[in-house]
């Protein structure tokens, strides 16, 4: 486990020889991430040492897994929608199971559910700081977001 200044503010990442397995703003909540991906012992490494790509193989399947994944094929500067991401991974019409997925998203901003966007263009919930902080992180990656809705030309197809 380790301190790690990402763009987006300093986060605590745990990762395996393998990848990363978790990622989170706060020590005790990266500790709990890394406990529900069966890893409850994280111990402490070199934030130089972090590697950049997840270990799938200690994250969920199935769909839920699927969607992580497509979720995490979303460009810097794009945004996709939960009913887009839904279709991607296979079960159109499942935007909802999808909005679960990210909000249990063991890896936020390395898998970047920050990007994942309502159909009318609402920013939604973050669970990892709110819409205001979502909304901060997309403007970083140079999303435009006026009044907590991101512009069409951002959105991916879908």
């Amino acid at each position: 486990m380790a301190h790690v200044c990402t763009e987006h503010g300093e986060w605590w990442m745990v990762w395996t020889d393998r990848g990363l397995i978790a990622a989170a703003p706060t020590r005790a909540e990266v500790v709990a991430r890394a406990g529900e991906a069966g890893y409850p012992d994280a111990v402490s490494g070199d934030p130089g040492a972090a590697p950049s790509s997840p270990d799938w193989s200690a994250l969920p399947g199935g769909f839920r897994g699927r969607v992580l994944r497509e979720c995490a094929r979303i460009p810097r500067g794009e945004v996709a929608t939960y009913g887009a991401l839904a279709a991607a991974a296979g079960r159109p019409g499942a935007a909802r199971a999808v909005g679960t997925a990210m909000a249990r998203n063991p890896l936020p901003v390395v898998v970047p559910c920050h990007r994942v966007v309502r159909a009318d263009g609402g920013v939604g919930e973050y669970g990892m700081g709110g819409p205001r902080r979502k909304e901060r992180m997309l403007r970083v990656e140079g999303v435009d977001v006026r009044d907590g809705r991101v512009a069409r030309a951002t959105m991916r197809p879908g």
